[in-house]
């Protein structure tokens, strides 16, 4: 016999199974301590710490391991799912989202579970490292949602990452006005080599780093975090994390162009603009004062650091644009099967065998030639079939975004559903498997969309409760 099970209305999701059902019911999470509290905010710390300021530990630990730093934001990330574990309410739509790519999902682990043992895999260990790359920060959004239920810890989160973003411009704008020469340009110091700051051929600045290794890792943050705090903000009812958010976005929009990077730049103005349309800022007075301070703001950016946006400027009139534009398509699976046809096997040549740290295991060069990017990373490894299995998986993160967005924007968080909408953008063409901070900073970033569709969901179910009480109290009989 088959049932007919109604979605929830406000969120489109499947509501809570009932006990009357013959289901256990999803324990209601219970009111934490100030003492608990804390011990939450401090892991949030330590875990946006160790991917924000890995490199301000490279940079002045040299005597500290680079695979210390490297490795620490994984270990603080499995320390929260042991001591704080997933909640059940998290677990439940987050599995809502996903329908119909969990099967897709499954099996992309398994096949490259099975890569590490590919004959052409140089070391079991690296196998494992590699296997990591792929798969634990998955875990992370479904962790970071769960922390943030709390809606105490929440304000305090949205505080402590507005502090370190604001910590990430700061340094950035003081590297950018120092001589590209200067030891606060120092990208890392590496077995007691340094490794200095690339310098803009017109102007002569260095291209910041900031708290990061290289200019990568900031480039990943001036697309990501903006956008996050951005949407944090504009959605944000209590003043003090809403001034924090907004004003760490100033300060990151601030700092932007002086990574000298055309991509990020972009990308992320275009972002932030989506979210401004999509929040409904043009329509309201706070929303147009908003957008006249962050105008003013850089206006007077611009101003004071001309030579950043010339260093952008002078990137895209480079002649590898058009050529770096088309990479975009690489995305696409026939376009990239075609592209890379002679450099990838039908098995591959194993999982981690194309990962930044492979030199440590003896893997010196790519078998069949260098592999440069994402997508052809992922056919080198795992070959056509893993590829497109791991590009069915990004595909999956797109439709659980997109639903998001319009889960959210039904339950009239406009802000946020703007966030998952830039949010799935970015899954769709982020580096989510080899590089590091991107994979780290977007998990986190989606645990606070993730957590935005629970509290969807728990104020629509409570508003269910409120009308059936209300209709039972309407059908009671009066007293005579």
């Amino acid at each position: 016999m088959s049932a007919f099970l109604p979605l929830d209305a406000a969120t489109g999701l499947a509501p809570p199974r009932r006990a009357a059902d013959g289901f256990e019911l999803t324990k209601k999470a219970s009111a934490l301590t100030p003492v608990k509290q804390t011990f939450r905010q401090i892991w949030f710390f330590l875990l946006l710490g160790s991917i924000c300021l890995e490199g301000l530990g490279r940079r002045y630990l040299p005597g500290v391991p680079s695979a210390v730093f490297y490795f620490f934001k994984d270990v603080v990330l499995v320390a929260g799912l042991i001591r704080y574990r997933i909640n059940r309410e998290v677990s439940g739509v987050f599995k809502s989202l996903f329908a119909g790519f969990v099967p897709v999902l499954k099996l992309a682990v398994l096949w490259t579970f099975v890569e590490i043992i590919n004959p052409d895999q140089a070391s079991i260990t690296l196998g494992l490292l590699g296997f990591r790359a792929y798969w634990l920060w998955w875990f992370a959004p479904l962790i970071v949602a769960s922390v943030l239920l709390d809606p105490v810890v929440r304000r305090k989160v949205v505080v402590i990452q507005s502090a370190i973003a604001m910590v990430v411009a700061v340094l950035a704008i003081l590297q950018f006005g120092s001589p590209v020469d200067d030891a606060i340009n120092t990208y890392s110091t590496v077995d007691g080599e340094a490794s200095l700051a690339i310098p803009v051929t017109s102007t002569g600045r260095a291209r910041v780093s900031s708290t990061f290794s290289f200019i990568t890792g900031f480039g990943d943050f001036a697309v990501l975090v903006p956008v996050l705090l951005l949407s944090i903000g504009l959605g944000e009812r209590e003043r003090t994390s809403r001034l924090a958010a907004l004003t760490a976005t100033l300060f990151s929009a601030a700092a932007l162009p002086m990574a000298g990077s055309r991509g990020p730049f972009a990308l992320s103005l275009v972002l932030c603009l989506v979210v401004v349309w999509r929040a409904g800022l043009i329509f309201t007075r706070v929303g147009r004062r908003v957008i006249l301070v962050a105008v003013v703001a850089g206006l007077a950016s611009v101003f004071a650091f001309p030579d950043a946006l010339q260093g952008v400027r002078d990137r895209f009139e480079e002649g590898d644009t058009k050529a770096r534009m088309a990479e975009f398509f690489d995305i696409v699976p026939p376009v990239a099967l075609a592209k890379y046809k002679d450099g990838y096997t039908i098995l591959g040549i194993g999982t981690g065998m194309t990962q930044n740290y492979r030199g440590q295991f003896g893997v010196v060069e790519d078998i069949g030639g260098a592999a440069e990017g994402e997508v052809a990373r992922h056919l080198w490894e795992l070959g056509p079939i893993g590829y497109l299995l791991v590009w069915s998986t990004r595909i999956g993160l797109v439709v659980v975004l997109l639903r998001a967005a319009r889960i959210l924007k039904r339950g009239g968080r406009r802000a946020a559903s703007a966030g998952a909408l830039a949010y799935a953008f970015l899954a769709l063409y982020g580096g989510l498997v080899f590089d590091h901070i991107f994979c780290a900073l977007f998990f986190v970033g989606f645990g606070f969309i993730l957590q935005e569709v629970v509290q969807v969901r728990l104020a629509s179910r409570a508003r269910a409760r409120e009308h059936g009480a209300f209709e039972a109290a309407a059908r009671a009989p009066v007293p005579s």
